[in-house]
């Protein structure tokens, strides 16, 4: 593996992982009065699962 594909796969685990954290962030706003952040960390998420998709090997956005 070379580093270009190591800094790839990082930032894959990365975005992974920042959407994950979002997608549990805003399911606890959800619970709450907290409709903007609730958003907000939903458009997070789908920032991170696009990001994640274009780090993927000849990934591209949808």
């Amino acid at each position: 593996m070379n580093e270009i594909d190591r800094h790839a796969d990082r930032t894959r685990e990365t975005a992974d992982y920042i959407a994950t954290l979002a997608h549990e962030l805003s399911e606890l706003a959800d619970t709450t009065d907290l409709a903007v952040l609730r958003y907000l960390l939903e458009m997070a998420r789908d920032e991170a699962r696009a990001a994640a998709r274009r780090a993927e090997p000849g990934g591209q956005d949808d």
